[in-house]
């Protein structure tokens, strides 16, 4: 049940994106480092081409962004769980790892939909952004991101894919729903919008940028007054405050990562990804609810925020 929102169109920022990862407790993670999808260590990898979290258990991705500049984020759709084939996270892997600096977003949503025809997928949303292909030269230009919404509209379904509306660059947000079957409706992908469009409208020019990233968590920390119960109900709370759920489907993968008769479910960690339209960006992971050593959840001090900051390099034939 993670959920996201972002504008393109901010006239200093060529991307502004906040995101809530909910999941499992439980659920083996690394925290986001530097890396290039190899073997999961959980430490940086100075030549990594990708920033982001890992999962344990399939090694992509829910959410990354790359040294060039490609941002993906991907949310589950809510249905009942069934095995498949193909891990979901092999979607955001294959699009954050480096490609031909000539071809534009839409070739490559294109081609990714052929190359995916008859591969059957758990339910998913994926939110792909890259920069813009120049096509004069004109010199330097301010960086500005195209961006595609792919789906499957549920399990094993068929991929479609489209570029997103100018509505949503200027303002869109993602969960758990159907594309064009209320999934915009759901009153945490309502409220976030309308406070990203809040927030948006109120930012004096030349805001510092450690207010815009403060008032975007706290955009995330938005809770129904009814805290849900079970899953159904996640649909109306941004943050979800950890409810037990039966263990999720998975073995474990270490001794650390054995399942219990309890699992709980919950906002895990929140993610600010800030891009400059001179190409700088600023990513900040912070975690939210978590498990101590003896297994009890608990809520993470704040203080303790992963900060990434870098500047985006070409893409081209020394990058690939």
């Amino acid at each position: 049940m993670c959920v996201g929102f972002w504008t393109l169109e901010h006239p200093e920022y060529a991307l502004i994106l906040c995101s809530n990862r909910d999941e499992y407790l439980d659920r083996p993670t690394t925290h986001a480092h530097w890396h290039s999808f190899g073997p999961i260590s959980g430490h940086d990898d100075p030549r990594g081409s990708v920033l982001s979290g890992r999962d344990l258990l399939a090694g992509g991705t829910w959410a990354g962004v790359s040294r060039t500049g490609r941002v993906a984020l991907l949310t589950n759709i809510t249905e009942p769980l069934r095995k498949y084939d193909s891990s979901r996270g092999d979607l955001t892997r294959s699009f954050l790892l480096p490609k031909a600096p000539e071809r534009t977003l839409q070739a490559e949503i294109d081609e990714f939909q052929e190359e995916n025809r008859d591969r059957a997928y758990a339910g998913f949303n994926l939110l792909v952004l890259s920069p813009s292909v120049s096509t004069g030269d004109l010199g330097p230009r301010p960086l500005s991101l195209d961006g595609a919404f792919l789906t499957n509209s549920g399990g094993g379904g068929t991929i479609i894919a489209r570029m997103l509306s100018d509505e949503e660059r200027r303002c869109g947000g993602m969960s758990n729903g159907v594309d064009h079957h209320g999934a915009n409706e759901w009153p945490k992908v309502q409220h976030g919008m309308q406070a990203l469009r809040s927030l948006l409208d109120t930012l004096p020019q030349h805001t510092a940028e450690a207010e815009i990233v403060e008032r975007l968590f706290e955009l995330l920390t938005w809770k129904n007054e009814h805290a849900p119960v079970d899953r159904s109900e996640l649909r109306n709370t941004i943050q979800v405050e950890p409810i037990p759920l039966p263990p999720a489907s998975f073995p474990p993968v270490t001794e650390q990562a054995t399942p219990s008769s309890k699992s709980y479910y919950g906002t895990r960690l929140s993610t600010v990804l800030l891009i400059r339209r001179d190409g700088s960006v600023t990513f900040i992971e912070r975690d939210i609810w978590t498990l101590d050593e003896s297994g009890a959840v608990v809520k993470r001090d704040l203080g303790h925020d992963r900060v990434f900051r870098f500047q985006i390099e070409p893409e081209g034939p020394e990058s690939i």
